[in-house]
């Protein structure tokens, strides 16, 4: 049986995010990891969040490129063990983080949130009142 742990937003867990995310920006900015095909504009992490005991930190990217989500995580997947050394490198923890990579879809649900804001029917009911 697998038990999902809690992320909590505890002012350690917080700063230990925002240390994490600073970090990983700086890597992803340089955009100088090991692959075969390098990504063309540099990945922006939106936001990291962290499991309780902070032994695993959920990073949240985007990119502008137009490839595919699954590919963006496989790409950052296939240099994680660099992507790892150099956030350590770049932090001050006893412990380093695993680093789980996820695609933010904010972007897209704002966008959605936008279209049903301007169908027809959701302004006559508004013009109705």
């Amino acid at each position: 049986m697998i038990l999902k742990r809690k992320t909590e937003k505890t002012s350690r867990s917080h700063k230990v995010s925002e240390l994490i995310r600073k970090a990983i920006s700086e890597v992803l900015v340089k955009n100088e990891m090991p692959l075969d095909i390098p990504f063309k504009f540099p990945i922006s992490v939106v936001k990291v969040a962290m499991n309780s005991d902070l032994k695993i930190a959920y990073i949240y990217v985007i990119t502008h490129e137009n490839i595919e989500e699954d590919e963006i995580i496989f790409k950052l997947n296939s240099c994680k063990h660099y992507l790892s050394r150099e956030v350590t490198s770049l932090i001050n923890l006893k412990f380093s983080p695993k680093l789980v990579f996820k695609v933010d879809r904010t972007i897209d649900e704002i966008s959605n949130i936008e279209k049903l804001l301007k169908r027809k029917k959701f302004l006559n009911d508004v013009n109705k009142k």
